[in-house]
């Protein structure tokens, strides 16, 4: 294979697949100092109990550079698949790394538009492009047009965490608390790379039931791929691939664990799914 593969821990893909298929991984940075203090909790656990908030950043150009001359020695190019430019800074730091390497011509860097499952997606959909040997443009267009055809689901259980680091409004999380009194279950997407919220799910509510019926919605278009995330809740995640599998004949591509950096803003009890539709 020519063409080598970095992207972020955002993108949510499980370890084995990122070994298996050779993909490097750019760290994002997470500061939570109650997890030095108690490492043999995990994060969500921690932040429920603590209440505390994790302070979290994109990787600087550096980890980028890094990242390049890695791969660019086993591959005669690097595609870089960035978490979307519009939710964090990690296009920025790629760019800014790929203008100060010495082989800049090898570097190409594709703005996901996607974070999380979606982005995970778009990485698995390009590892396939790499192995039938596509050539890089033909990669780019094949991305470009799988990027607008995502559906990002996410549910969260509170707004507390959104509301803590200011991605939430206090207005936002009065309609959102409001609306679920009155049984309607509002979600969060992704749409041209901004997240906010996105839909109403007015038929239970139970998350499992909520974000079943949306993915069941997609399904009626056709066969979807589909990619779930989950924090302090794998009994769910399982049992919704599960559930997926036999009633909507789906292919879960992979279940994983929220990116820290995501589940820092989103708090413990989110359940993420991305899904597309298979041509």
């Amino acid at each position: 294979m020519k063409i080598g593969i970095i992207t972020e821990d955002v993108c949510s893909l499980p370890e084995k697949m990122i070994k298996n298929f050779g993909i490097e991984i750019v760290k994002t940075k997470l500061y939570f100092p109650e997890w030095e203090k108690f490492p043999e909790k995990n994060l969500y656990q921690l932040m429920a109990e603590t209440k505390a908030t994790p302070k979290t950043s994109a990787p600087p150009p550096g980890d980028y550079l890094k990242a390049y001359k890695k791969i660019l020695e086993k591959f005669e190019k690097a595609l870089v698949i960035t978490t979307s430019s519009k939710l964090s800074a990690c296009f920025n730091s790629a760019f800014q790394a790929r203008e100060i390497f010495e082989e800049p011509e090898k570097v190409f860097i594709f703005d996901s538009h996607q974070a999380v499952a979606g982005q995970g997606l778009l990485v698995l959909k390009a590892v396939e492009l790499v192995r039938e040997e596509r050539e890089i443009n033909e990669i780019f267009e094949i991305l470009e047009k799988l990027k607008k055809k995502i559906k990002l689901f996410g549910f969260l259980r509170t707004t507390y965490w959104g509301e803590k680091i200011g991605r939430i409004s206090k207005k936002m999380a009065f309609a959102f608390n409001a609306l679920r009194i009155l049984g309607v279950y509002p979600y969060f997407g992704i749409k041209e790379g901004r997240i906010g919220f996105s839909g109403f799910n007015f038929w239970t509510y139970d998350e499992f039931e909520a974000i079943f019926n949306q993915l069941k919605h997609q399904a009626k278009k056709g066969k979807i791929r589909v990619g779930i995330n989950y924090t302090d809740n794998v009994d769910i995640a399982l049992r919704l691939k599960e559930r997926l599998e036999k009633d909507l004949k789906a292919e879960v591509l992979f279940v994983s664990m929220v990116p820290p950096i995501v589940g820092a803003n989103s708090g413990p009890g989110t359940l993420i799914t991305a899904c597309y539709n298979i041509e």
